[in-house]
C-alpha cells in the first residue's frame, strides 16, 4: 500500500500529527512519534488514558500528516482507522522509536506507573504530496 516515499517519510525522524475526535466530537491533535509494521499499517505507541487513546475508544476514525523534517514541502497524509490496541511488548516497542527518535536505546523518561499502549492503525487513504519548491 505504501510507496516508497511514503516509506521514507514514514522510517524518517518525522514527527507526526495524528488527528482524533472526542467522544464530544471535538477534534484532537497530538505530535506522535510514527512506526509501521509489515502489513503497513501504522503503530502509534502511547501511554493509556491520555487523549488521543481514550478518544480512539468511542470513534476509531484517525488521520497523521507527516512533514519531512528537511523540506516541510513533502508531506504525507494517511487516514484510516484504529484495528487493534496492543499492550504486550508496547514499553518495548517505545525503546525502538527511542532509539529512532532519540538515538538511545532506552526512552530516558519511563514512568513506572504509566502502561503503554500501540494504537495499530488500518490506512484507507495515503496522498503523498512534494512540492517542488526551493527554500533559501
Amino acid at each position: 500500500m505504501f510507496d516508497t516515499n511514503v516509506i521514507r517519510l514514514l522510517e524518517g525522524e518525522n514527527i507526526a500529527s495524528l488527528a482524533t475526535i472526542s467522544p464530544r466530537g471535538n477534534p484532537q491533535v497530538s505530535a506522535v512519534w510514527v512506526d509501521f509494521d509489515s502489513d503497513h499499517n501504522i503503530l502509534i505507541n502511547t501511554a493509556l488514558g491520555r487523549q488521543k487513546e481514550r478518544n480512539t475508544r468511542s470513534n476509531k476514525k484517525v488521520a497523521l500528516s507527516i512533514v519531512n523534517r528537511l523540506n516541510s514541502y513533502e508531506t504525507v497524509t494517511i487516514s484510516g482507522l484504529v484495528i487493534d490496541r496492543i499492550t504486550k511488548n508496547a514499553l518495548l516497542h517505545f525503546d525502538k522509536l527511542s532509539q529512532k527518535y532519540l538515538h538511545i536505546s532506552k526512552y530516558p523518561l519511563h514512568q513506572a506507573r504509566v502502561d503503554r499502549v500501540i494504537l495499530k492503525i488500518r490506512p484507507l487513504k495515503v496522498n503523498y504530496t512534494l512540492i517542488p519548491l526551493q527554500v533559501n
